[in-house]
């Protein structure tokens, strides 16, 4: 049964509760929510601190920019929190970017969580505490070492995940600073209404409070937003409150400037903020009423609110494009072609709910003389009115018959030489004789109209197709074969035949081949869904190994008669206390070499430098790696070559070198950059020899070569040139408009660097060191292929040249050429 949440702020500042809490919404899916997110609803609690004034639009637009990012986001659950954090991340960065001369800064503390059915999915940004109380146990979630110091710091933000099971009566709290006085409330998880709970941890302490508590309870899958200072009912379920009200109906304040010495305003110290230093609220919410309304999420227009950031295919009309007449139409909102809508209309078109458009000027064309109809057409059409011809005789043929049949049926036994029909055998006749020749003018239309719509485009196809077999330039060539699948859709939505599935074929073909794109048979690897976000994977000739991006833990599959995978259930390899080693979620893997001292098949590392090995029918071995000089940031990624392990720490802007001993790290690391060092967009890294490549969050390259010469330091190329050789690509940008999130290297002995392309289910392979593209290896575009639509969460490849794509928790392989 879905679960309802209700959320009551816990929000004092100056001594005073208010019923409005700031940075804090409770959304369910909007209409058109993207694939993957139907199901979700969105909690958001942000907790702005810093010395910059923040006016009240601007705190609810960062938040509700947030939630549109997530609901267009499709893909993974993780995936989408993750992006909707970048978000926040990169307004608050460059704010504090624009400021940074003034002394003016905003960090950004942000605990935003996705609910579907039971499972609760959490990402922490900051030094954000979340509490859950079910029936049996008491959970806190707090890694302020992995989650970071908060958003608007550097590029990366510090992320962490968490995932609980909600039940009917659980009950979370999130907070930023935790008051001292809660520590015996929230250390005791004996279960208790939410309007008891939260009078208990009021009335505990006078201090400024800024928190949220929520409960769950047996319900439709409503998402409610009580006011702070509202009377909770001790029974959620008997009486609810109103549900949340869409973005664009909230009701706004009077736009206010949050500086430090306005009494709703703060100047906190970074480290140790106060609870209540967060800006005012950027909308009020409404007084709970008894009649609960349900209202839908509905994200609102950029029109409306300014919230949607224009898409990056609109484009404003030149200059010597004529302008419109000067003559007014009026057209009804819901009415107007969506062609000629302003997309920007004016405060007065919004409330009259008219828009003043001038119409388009009127084009003078040159006649085109009209194509003679071939000969098919002609019969097709001759046959078509020759069908209704027939159709109105045979109607008015059934309305004499009626009149001389009819009297038949009356009780009349008087003979007249005239009949009037009476009204009801009018009625009839008026309702039958349309009808019939309705549907007689339907089958003649599904049998020859669509035939004939299916012949003209098929012939187009044809044409278009000939065209492209006499094309010698390859631009020309693409664009003619293009063409002919765009013919050969709209034909086959009218029929498919072999004719169509013939030319598809041969159009598909000849594009691959001008593009570089070699076709590959993926399996599924497991019969059914695993339920897990993958964001990492590694393999061997017979295993796979799968990290799940929501706990930090490891799955082990094996191969099963070389046509699937199955889990291996006892394999143990998670984060936990080993010994005297606390190991926290795992951030990525790799599988180990065949001998090493350790003897285990699988090397893990969690963002605080601890590795974990790992191995079938063992239990795990925790080892830390040696603190680098300058200490560690977070660690983001790992990779391992000639023996030696390589240690990204992109927010430290380092990649720290471990000589090996046979799989044992135990050395002090040495600084692989001398005079250049990367950026912390870095998301993930290859090594080969001496020579490093790096992949940054905006899909570029960086190539850096260590010298261990000292006359002549390490030298890197930021950015590193990526070289196209298909010539059917000159009028296409391939690389920028790819979303690169994965590097790797393929199997010896044809070693090869790969990019996985997420959007377009593509890797494509570069030549090292000239980072040239020799190829894209892409799914079958048939019947037969069974990845899904979407983007891909993670990709590896094993030593026997099979390659794994995981995405929304299914793993598909195929075999390389």
């Amino acid at each position: 049964m879905p679960l309802d949440i209700t959320l009551s702020p816990i929000y004092r500042i100056n001594g005073q509760e208010t019923p409005a809490m700031p940075g804090l919404l409770a959304l369910v899916p909007p209409r058109n929510a993207a694939r993957g997110r139907e199901q979700d609803r969105l909690l958001v609690y942000l907790l702005l601190t810093g010395n910059s004034t923040f006016t009240t639009t601007e705190y609810m637009q960062v938040a509700e920019n947030a939630a549109k990012v997530f609901y267009s986001t499709s893909g993974s659950l993780t995936n989408a929190l993750r992006v909707a954090t970048e978000t926040i991340n990169k307004t608050l960065l460059d704010r504090n970017m624009a400021s940074s001369s003034r002394g003016q800064y905003v960090l950004g503390w942000l605990t935003i969580a996705a609910v579907r059915e039971s499972q609760c999915t959490f990402l922490l940004s900051g030094p954000m505490h979340v509490y859950h109380f079910g029936q049996q146990e008491a959970r806190h979630v707090f890694e302020p070492n992995v989650s970071g110091k908060g958003l608007g710091m550097s590029q990366t933000a510090g992320i962490h995940y968490a995932q609980v099971s909600l039940q009917a009566g659980d009950r979370l709290l999130f907070c930023g600073k935790v008051p001292g006085a809660w520590d015996s409330t929230l250390n005791d998880p004996s279960p208790s209404s939410l309007d008891a709970m939260r009078r208990r941890l009021t009335t505990l302490t006078s201090e400024d409070l800024n928190a949220v508590l929520i409960q769950s309870t047996n319900g439709t899958g409503l998402a409610t937003l009580l006011s702070g200072t509202a009377e909770i009912k001790a029974k959620v379920d008997e009486v609810p409150a109103s549900p949340v009200s869409p973005l664009s109906s909230l009701p706004r304040r009077e736009e206010v400037l949050a500086t430090p010495n306005d009494s709703s305003a703060f100047t906190p110290e970074p480290e140790s903020p106060s609870a209540h230093m967060v800006q005012p609220s950027a909308y009020a919410i409404p007084q709970q009423v008894e009649e609960p309304v349900a209202q839908e999420y509905s994200a609102p227009s950029p029109s409306s609110t300014g919230g949607f950031p224009r898409s990056s295919t609109q484009r404003d009309f030149p200059s010597s494009i004529p302008r419109l007449n000067q003559q007014v139409q009026s057209f009804p909102v819901d009415q107007k072609p969506m062609d000629e809508i302003d997309p920007e209309p004016s405060y007065e078109a919004e409330k009259t709910g008219v828009l003043q458009t001038p119409p388009l000027e009127e084009k003078v064309e040159e006649p085109v003389a009209p194509r003679e109809p071939s000969a098919g057409t002609r019969r097709a059409a001759k046959t078509l009115a020759s069908s209704i011809q027939a159709s109105r005789r045979i109607g008015d043929a059934l309305g004499e018959g009626m009149k001389k049949f009819l009297p038949r049926l009356l009780p009349n036994t008087q003979s007249t030489d005239t009949f009037s029909p009476s009204n009801f055998s009018m009625v009839v006749m008026a309702v039958l004789v349309p009808l019939i020749v309705v549907t007689i003018a339907s089958v003649v239309y599904l049998r020859y109209g669509r035939s004939l719509q299916y012949e003209t485009y098929l012939g187009q196809a044809q044409e278009l197709r000939n065209q492209a077999l006499t094309l010698n330039n390859p631009i020309e060539q693409r664009k003619a074969w293009e063409n002919v699948l765009l013919n050969v859709d709209i034909a086959e939505s009218h029929r498919e035949t072999s004719e169509t599935i013939s030319l598809r074929q041969e159009a598909e073909a000849n594009l691959d081949i001008l593009l570089g794109i070699a076709r590959l048979q993926f399996n599924q690897a497991f019969s059914t869904n695993l339920g897990v976000d993958i964001s990492r994977m590694s393999a061997s000739e017979t295993d796979l190994f799968l990290l799940n991006a929501a706990n930090g833990e490891v799955l082990r599959a094996q191969l099963t008669n070389g046509r699937g995978f199955q889990l291996d259930t006892a394999f143990n390899c998670r984060p936990g206390v080993y010994g005297n080693y606390t190991v926290g979620p795992l951030v990525d893997i790799l599988a180990m070499p065949t001998l090493n001292s350790i003897n285990a098949t699988l090397l893990g590392v969690d963002a605080g430098g601890n590795l974990l090995y790992c191995a079938p029918g063992q239990v795990a071995q925790a080892i830390p790696l040696a603190v680098p000089d300058t200490n560690w940031g977070r660690v983001t990624a790992f990779v391992l070559d000639g023996g030696n392990l390589y240690v990204l720490d992109a927010p430290s802007r380092a990649v720290w070198v471990y000589n090996g001993k046979d799989g044992a790290f135990i050395d002090r690391p040495y600084f692989f950059f001398s005079e250049q060092t990367p950026t912390q967009d870095v998301i993930d890294l290859i090594v080969s020899g001496d020579e490093l490549y790096m992949l940054h969050a905006d899909g570029h390259l960086s190539n850096c070569s260590y010298s261990r010469i000292e006359a002549s330091p390490s030298q890197c190329r930021d950015p590193f040139p990526m070289v196209n050789p298909y010539s059917a690509y000159q009028d296409v940008d391939l690389f920028g408009t790819a979303h690169f999130t994965q590097i790797l290297f393929a199997a010896a002995p044809d070693q090869s660097i790969l990019l996985l392309d997420a959007d377009t289910q593509g890797v494509m392979r570069f030549a090292p060191r000239s980072m040239e593209l020799q190829n894209q290896f892409r799914p079958t575009t048939n019947s037969t292929n069974p990845i899904p639509s979407g983007a891909v969460d993670a990709v590896t490849v094993g030593p026997n040249h099979v390659i794994y794509l995981a995405l929304d928790g299914q793993v598909y392989f195929a075999s390389m050429p």
